[in-house]
């Protein structure tokens, strides 16, 4: 009987513990951080190290493993208006996305742009892995597609025309005056802009939300998501091609 009794005083005073708890107001009294380096001369835990390792092996074995091979050096900076690497960013962003856009929106994609800033690393002739990809493009920057109006269009252009820099674009042609940073002539696969038109431009999420000054983007008569991310998209090439081949094509080039 006292065995009971005391189960049940203890049962009680638990419960007005647990409820006099709730009714303690929480708050933080003070707040304090200690700088720690994290460097070379860090000291690594063993059993943290072992735990891990597996893991670190694995995700290394995947990140390494040859997915194609490239036939030369491709990098960002091998040409004025344009460049091997980001002509072949452009070109393989707008072929992966292409199906998926056209079956996903039954539209068809009319150009690409990138940004010359976004592509971090040259990709060197030899083996092409997910690293490859992953040290190209850091960033989880997703591809979007926008629909813009003649008129951003022409924004468009008279700002690769101003910045003459080596943008990635692919499936649009434009010639530019070096002397007064205008547009000569600016061809969308193959045919003239037309005035009345909107057009559908492959870029990236970063972009269309004004990165790098490209405020044209912003704000478009209709954005499609794609849920596709652009390294996903470079990988995913990767895996499908032997080699790596591309080729400076003056699609963006000074007016003679």
């Amino acid at each position: 009987m006292n065995t009971m009794f005391y189960k049940f005083i203890f049962s009680i005073f638990l419960l007005g513990s647990i409820y006099a708890c709730k009714q303690q107001p929480v708050s933080i009294s003070k707040v304090s951080a200690k700088q720690q380096k994290i460097d070379s001369t860090a000291i690594t835990n063993k059993d943290i190290d072992s735990f891990i390792t597996p893991f670190r092996n694995h995700l290394n074995k995947t990140l390494d493993a040859t997915l194609c091979i490239a036939t030369d050096n491709f990098t960002k900076n091998d040409a004025e208006l344009e460049s091997t690497l980001g002509n072949l960013m452009a070109d393989i962003s707008l072929q992966q996305v292409q199906p998926v856009f056209q079956k996903r929106y039954n539209k068809e994609i009319d150009f690409v742009l990138l940004n010359h800033g976004g592509m971090r690393a040259p990709i060197l002739k030899g083996e092409v892995t997910a690293r490859t990809a992953f040290e190209l493009m850091p960033f989880e920057n997703e591809l979007v597609v926008t629909e813009l109006s003649y008129q951003k269009a022409i924004e468009l252009v008279s700002y690769l025309a101003k910045r003459q820099q080596a943008h990635p674009v692919s499936n649009i042609q434009l010639s530019i005056v070096k002397s007064t940073n205008k547009v000569k002539e600016v061809t969308v696969n193959g045919h003239p802009i037309e005035d009345g038109k909107s057009y559908l431009v492959l870029t990236t999420d970063y972009l269309q939300e004004g990165g790098d000054n490209m405020n044209f983007f912003e704000n478009p008569m209709q954005l499609y998501k794609t849920d596709y991310k652009l390294r996903n998209a470079l990988i995913d090439y990767f895996k499908s091609v032997d080699t790596l081949k591309v080729q400076l094509d003056k699609r963006i080039q000074y007016a003679k």
